[in-house]
């Protein structure tokens, strides 16, 4: 296995996973999760890191049966789908990848818009009111200078910076929820099944780090420390989340909204935490970009140094989730349906069928034109077979994700024609 000595220690790879984690477990997730039970959370949490770990031990696997495979390093994720069951399913999988990572930075470009709408009105006394549809279109030409850089090992100062924010809006919130009226409090009634279905979008889509977590381990010095990073990761983001999630229910109660910072009283500290949380939204947003513009780039054959192309290309792409998000009308709904249709079978589904079909990859048919042959991998080691439990385990995983998927996206695709009609959007006012 190639190891490559200016990558990613352990600890910087913890910083980059928390970094795409970013503020949002924070400000976003405590009012669902307290609608329908941490129960819900933490099955969902377990599920996440072990399937993420799964992915991993998928790819030191590849590389042990087909040590080129690690000239594919700029699309991971796909390269592995095409060893295990062919290009149709890289195909698939690389929409998926592409369209996952492409809607899930225009979440975060909307929340900073409003974020900075906010900021104007307060800070000049309601004299600069600009509308976040304005502000959208500025934070996305100024993002793009620092989306021109290369892959998460370029990006170590922006990782570092953001984990910093994301630490800083969690003791800043958790402040601010104290100095918040208690009277501001309704009970939790019992969880419906919106709530439930939202929630769960939300969670996979914020907790879901599948499509970038190869990208990370790609630039890592050592490989094989994948599981310790994504769980040091996610014991960090869930400590944050959960003590948030339980001040919030202290507080609060079913009040919580989707954007946990509307609801706390206005002072000096709300106004630190909104510009914090803005700043590191889209510090995020640069390196969870990464794994989708790696990938266009090679289907372009842009080389991998800084070059003008890379700077066009990646400036256009932000362009468009900028005009995208002119026309959504609200984010936690677009997060919720990505959530639900996109990572849920990127988390659930692809990363069991990986591992239980890469440890009996011994030989892969290759059709030619006469006949089927047959490509024997000589460094592939004997690997025993999956055990019954854990088969067990990966089935149920399989099938439970599969339901959750296809029930949740049937909400979100509900809800967001029904909150359509009744938020308009950006474009939409253009019209009104």
């Amino acid at each position: 296995m190639i190891v490559d000595s200016s990558g990613l220690t352990v600890p910087f790879a913890i910083l980059c996973i928390v970094d795409l984690f970013g503020i949002f477990p924070i400000v976003v997730l405590p009012g669902p999760i307290i609608k329908c039970g941490i129960p819900l959370a933490i099955s969902v949490f377990a599920i996440q890191v072990y399937t993420a770990i799964l992915l991993g031990k998928c790819w030191i696997i590849a590389e042990e049966i087909e040590p080129n495979i690690v000239k594919k390093n700029r699309y991971p994720y796909a390269a592995l789908a095409e060893l295990i069951f062919g290009n149709k399913v890289k195909g698939i999988v690389t929409v998926m990848l592409d369209v996952a990572v492409f809607g899930a930075c225009i979440p975060n470009l909307l929340i900073a818009s409003y974020n900075l709408h906010i900021l104007g009105i307060k800070f000049s006394s309601e004299r600069f009111d600009v509308s976040p549809c304005i502000w959208l279109i500025v934070i996305g030409i100024v993002l793009c200078p620092p989306l021109w850089l290369g892959s998460p090992k370029d990006m170590k100062w922006i990782a570092s910076s953001s984990v910093f924010f994301v630490g800083s809006v969690s003791v800043l919130t958790w402040i601010a929820m104290y100095g918040t009226q208690r009277e501001m409090y309704a009970p939790i009634p019992e969880p419906s099944w919106n709530s439930v279905a939202l929630a769960y979008g939300l969670l996979a889509f914020q907790f879901d780090v599948h499509p970038l977590v190869l990208t990370i381990q790609m630039d890592m010095v050592n490989k094989r420390k994948l599981p310790v990073a994504i769980i040091c990761a996610f014991l960090i983001t869930c400590s944050l989340f959960i003590i948030t999630t339980v001040i919030g229910y202290v507080r609060f109660g079913s009040l919580l909204s989707s954007n946990l910072l509307d609801q706390l009283s206005s002072n000096y500290i709300l106004d630190l935490d909104i510009t914090l949380v803005t700043v590191q939204i889209c510090l995020s947003t640069v390196v969870s970009t990464t794994a989708l513009f790696q990938h266009i780039e090679h289907f372009l054959k842009i080389p991998k140094e800084f070059n003008r192309k890379r700077c066009v290309l990646r400036s256009c792409i932000v362009m468009l989730a900028v005009t995208i998000g002119e026309a959504v009308p609200r984010f936690d709904i677009l997060m919720g349906l990505v959530g639900a249709l996109l990572t849920g079978p990127l988390m659930f589904l692809l990363p069991p069928l990986f591992y239980v079909k890469i440890r009996s990859l011994r030989r892969l048919k290759i059709k030619k034109s006469e006949g089927v042959c047959y490509r024997t991998f000589p460094n592939a080691k004997p690997t025993p077979t999956v055990g019954f439990k854990r088969l067990a385990l990966l089935i149920f995983i399989i099938l439970a994700g599969t339901l959750a998927t296809i029930l949740s996206t049937v909400s979100g695709i509900r809800d967001t024609i029904i909150y359509a009609k009744f938020t308009p959007s950006c474009i939409m006012k253009l019209f009104e």
